[in-house]
């Protein structure tokens, strides 16, 4: 695969340079004979191909839920907010798609290509944004309702020795892991095994203050516990060994005090999910990453998706990176199987340990938000009660690009970051993973967005194109 190069004089000016401590070794982007105008085409999956499987009409019973005709014990009534004490009104209900292309009969099954025009449009904003972020390596994928899909790659996975991403390349996809770890939470409450109200001293007593606090505030970040990855020691505890393998007893002892009231404040806490996750073995007997597997990841036909380290990573991975200044880049993965490391990736837990690619992405973002095959429709209404106060709703957040709303959720862990982003009135997908950290994704989710729009049938703005939240 042939891709620009990165020169010296694209490098953005003015920014400072970071002072780096993460493992591994520097690299400069290798050199690359340039291709065609407008990168490579849409990739699309040959006939047969994984992503080429029809899901079933009907799901296995395994994984979705039977729709609620009635409210599970402990859980409570649908409504159109999240109901915490103090909470603001939500932004309200999500409409259908309109002005969109007809969706296929089922959202999830065969893709169809974009045309030319339209992919050699999006992979010159791809290739354009990788050399102003500037990152190694980036993946999109973008996919309608109606199963038009485009995958776009530029850039490497790793630059010494030099790789290129290819469609199937895998990245620390870092706090999209809560989607769905909520997607589990929501089928254990569908099920009745568990309340969105229920208490925490229900399922793990000896956690302080676990008899004030509520399934509902720890996803939606309300339940006012610190986030352990703000804690004073967390670098040098996690970064000075990259080989060490956290467990969750480990990774509590880093929470520091109480930042609020349970219910009193918004607070986005990686510890919230890492007891979520503790909460799912103790209801199911299993792993956060075994019921993920059995319940999601399976039944969808997601195989480049995984949860480290209990299962392997692909071989085709992109290493982390840290940006140095001009074209160099620091290595945060080295030999490590484990994307970034085997530290920040076991110390993110539940909270931000999986990996996946693109592609994978796309079909489950819109399994999750545009069908009732993994959540039913009352749960995944109080999903997306977003508070106008922080557009957070459980597990999912909520932004504008270029006046469009858009539901999904970001993802930073140490060398990449990511954005997976479902517009329900638009019935679009588009999914961003890049293998360089400490930066904002937004603006490029933003580029494609406004690419796609002009070359398909779209409704008008919901609100003025000229102000942004992403």
């Amino acid at each position: 695969m042939a891709s620009l190069t990165l020169p010296q004089r694209t490098i953005v000016t003015g920014l400072a340079i970071l002072a780096l401590t993460g493992c591994g070794g520097s690299a400069i982007i290798p050199p690359q004979s340039t291709g065609p105008a407008g990168g490579r085409a849409a990739a699309l999956v040959p006939a047969g191909s994984r992503a080429a499987t029809v899901v079933p009409a009907t799901p296995p019973a395994s994984f979705v839920a039977s729709p609620i005709t009635s409210t599970p014990s402990g859980s409570p009534a649908p409504s159109s907010s999240v109901g915490q004490p103090g909470a603001s009104a939500s932004v309200g209900s999500l409409p259908s798609p309109a002005g969109s292309p007809a969706p296929s009969t089922d959202p999830l099954g065969v893709e169809l290509p974009f045309d030319e025009a339209t992919a050699a449009d999006l992979q010159r904003v791809l290739d354009a944004a990788r050399l102003r972020i500037p990152t190694p390596g980036i993946s999109v994928a973008i996919r309608l309702a109606d199963g038009r899909t485009w995958i776009g790659v530029s850039g490497y996975r790793q630059l010494s020795p030099a790789r290129p991403v290819d469609e199937h390349t895998v990245f620390s996809i870092a706090s999209i892991t809560k989607t769905f770890v909520t997607a589990v939470v929501m089928q254990l409450v569908a099920e009745g095994r568990l309340g969105l109200d229920d208490r925490l001293a229900r399922y793990l007593p000896d956690y302080p203050r676990a008899a004030r606090i509520t399934i509902r505030e720890l996803l939606g970040h309300t339940s006012g516990i610190a986030n352990y990855f703000l804690a004073p020691r967390y670098n040098a505890a996690v970064f000075r060994d990259p080989t060490r393998r956290w467990t969750t007893r480990d990774i509590l002892r880093l929470v520091g005090a109480p930042v609020c009231a349970p219910g009193r404040c918004f607070e986005y806490s990686n510890t919230n999910f890492v007891l979520l996750g503790e909460v799912i073995r103790r209801i199911t007997g299993h792993t956060a990453a075994h019921e993920i597997r059995t319940r999601l990841l399976d039944p969808l036909d997601l195989e480049h998706t995984s949860y480290q380290p209990v299962e392997a990573t692909s071989r085709d991975a992109a290493h982390g990176h840290l940006w140095a200044g001009g074209s160099v880049f620091r290595d945060q993965t080295g030999r490590s199987r484990v994307l970034p490391m085997m530290s920040a990736a076991t110390v993110a837990g539940s909270a931000g340990a999986m990996v996946s690619d693109a592609a994978d992405l796309a079909r489950w973002a819109l399994a999750l938000y545009s069908t009732d095959r993994v959540v039913p429709p009352e749960l995944r209404a109080q999903m997306l009660a977003f508070r106008k106060r922080d557009e957070y709703g459980l597990g999912t957040r909520t932004r504008i690009f270029n006046g469009r709303r858009a539901i999904g959720h970001g993802g930073s862990l140490r060398g990449y970051e990511d954005g997976l982003w479902y517009f329900p009135r638009e019935g679009a997908v588009i999914v961003l993973l890049s293998n360089r950290g400490l930066y904002d994704p937004d603006r490029t989710i933003r580029q494609l967005a406004r690419t796609l729009w002009r070359h398909i049938e779209v409704p008008d703005p919901e609100l003025d194109p000229g102000k942004n939240t992403g």
